[in-house]
């Protein structure tokens, strides 16, 4: 039974996060003092960049992100994710990623730091998902350069929402997974199954008060 699940997210310095750390924490990597290479469950990363852009590291990547943002309360990253079918091979899942990551870098001129995350052992083996770090500016041969603001408008970004939701939509029809993606809120979760012939109404999930925050 697929799930289809988006959720955009801001990386948000006033509340103490840091694109860094959220970078090295998805993809047990280390940046800096950030050191999460002890991390388990990531079962693939990759970074793709406009075809102009700096071939920068991860670490080279959003270093430049943070010291590119100079106010206290700056977005320093926004983060997707994306719940990835279960029932698929791990190279198709990777496949449809990569699909998904390269529409954004097309549409928005951004680059994408993508982390594709198992299941954790004892919990629920079809808990595959995958997170990927948008950097708020846009990449050119020099470097970052203007903010994405049509992602933070309030006329536009609702639009640039859905418009996201439905290429992943799309990139899973294409695949075989035909679901429902048009919601009231963007961060909702929507489930079919072939008994049901239309979906349900869509929730939003709370973050379980139990967990640590992520970084």
């Amino acid at each position: 039974m697929a799930l289809f699940r988006l959720e955009i997210k801001p990386i948000r310095r006033s509340e103490g996060r840091d694109a860094r750390a959220a970078a090295a924490y998805r993809s047990g990597t280390q940046i800096g003092e950030y050191d999460y290479t002890r991390r388990r469950g990531v079962a693939h990363r990759f970074i793709l960049l406009p075809p102009t852009a700096p071939q920068w590291t991860r670490a080279e990547l959003w270093q430049e992100s943070e010291e590119a943002e100079k106010r206290k309360n700056s977005v320093v990253a926004r983060e997707l994710l994306i719940a990835l079918p279960h029932e698929m091979l791990q190279a198709d899942r990777i496949k449809i990623t990569r699909e998904l990551s390269s529409w954004l870098v097309s549409r928005y001129g951004v680059a994408v730091d993508a982390a594709i995350h198992a299941p954790c052992k004892d919990h629920d083996e079809r808990n595959h998902h995958a997170h990927l770090l948008m950097t708020t500016r846009r990449m050119s041969a020099t470097g970052l350069g203007e903010k994405t603001r049509e992602l933070d408008d309030k006329q536009t970004g609702p639009r640039e929402i859905e418009a996201i939701r439905a290429a992943w939509a799309s990139i899973l029809n294409d695949a075989g997974f035909n679901l429902e993606h048009r919601a009231r809120r963007p961060e909702c979760t929507t489930q079919l199954t072939p008994s049901q012939p239309n979906p349900p109404r869509s929730t939003t999930r709370r973050a379980d008060p139990r967990l640590p925050p992520q970084p």
